[in-house]
């Protein structure tokens, strides 16, 4: 039920900023398990609370579905739906969260350091003659959708997943295809390092279940990592991206099922463990212990 942190604390101070600024930072951790209304275009009355950044809602648009509900073992679900994305609209159908301060400023990248973000991923149809970009951030103000995609994850026409700093430049592809139907859990990183042009960019697919919730110092290799292109200054807003026919080397059509969506700032705050048989053991015990003090009390 829950699909953003800190939800009932942060409600107040988000409205006030929404207000003023049309469109405010989700809270970092974040996570999504889009508990939204069945058949909602992202971006729509009720997603639209978090998903505030890019085009607008219409024809086209990914879509809040059952059908695209994921879970993938070692990973704790977050409930709610999933968002089903297909085809080639007429015009742009991105839709994003803020990161940034609000939409009309930039988390810089030496700030942050780095970005995490991991999605499960299911392909049901892949794209046919050009990559499908899945997904990608903004690396201008604005908030507004169609712009150069940096960071993008794509799907290439032989199901192998891509990553490219800038636009559809130098992809990176892994060496494996998916197969149609089965369920990937996909972490994407963008790391600033010191100086020109060398930030990094990494996916993992898969990542080994050992690994969930890993300290920085022992997040396992990326299944592909490239630092081809140029690096941007910060970031606006993450956004799960459908482009039209007028953009079409960014989409080759297809079908994709996208759930349990987490940011954050530390591989263990996106490749979240299930509880250990210990810690709930421990919870239980420090219940009981409540309960028979509140009827000694």
């Amino acid at each position: 039920m829950k699909t953003r942190q800190g939800w009932m604390s942060g409600a107040l101070a988000a409205a006030v900023v929404a207000c003023l600024n049309g469109a405010y930072a989700v809270p970092l951790p974040y996570a999504d398990g889009f508990n939204y209304a069945e058949g909602e275009r992202l971006g729509g009355t009720t997603s639209g609370v978090n998903w505030t950044a890019g085009n607008s809602t219409g024809t086209g648009s990914a879509t809040i579905a059952s059908g695209a509900s994921l879970t993938y073992p070692g990973l704790p679900s977050l409930g709610g739906l999933g968002v089903l994305s297909t085809g080639v609209p007429s015009s742009n159908r991105d839709r994003g969260v803020v990161i940034a301060p609000d939409i009309n400023s930039l988390a810089n990248w030496s700030d942050l350091g780095a970005l995490y973000v991991s999605y499960l991923l299911r392909v049901d149809e892949g794209p046919t003659g050009n990559p499908r970009l899945l997904s990608a951030y903004r690396d201008s103000t604005g908030g507004g959708g169609g712009f150069t995609p940096s960071g993008g994850l794509f799907v290439g026409t032989d199901l192998k997943l891509g990553v490219a700093k800038v636009a559809n430049n130098d992809i990176a592809w892994t060496a494996d295809p998916l197969t149609s139907g089965q369920v990937y859990l996909v972490v994407w990183r963008y790391r600033y390092v010191d100086g020109a042009d060398n930030d990094e960019l990494a996916l993992w697919v898969n990542p080994p279940a050992g690994s969930f919730g890993a300290a920085e110092s022992s997040v396992p290799a990326p299944t592909v990592v490239t630092t081809t292109g140029a690096d941007d200054v910060g970031i606006n807003s993450f956004h799960f991206t459908v482009r039209s026919t007028g953009q079409a080397q960014y989409n080759g059509g297809g079908t994709y099922a996208l759930d349990e969506l987490r940011v954050g700032t530390t591989w263990a705050s996106v490749v979240v463990p299930e509880p250990s048989a210990a810690a709930l053991l421990g919870l239980g015990g420090l219940a009981l212990w409540r309960l028979r003090r509140f009827r000694q009390g």
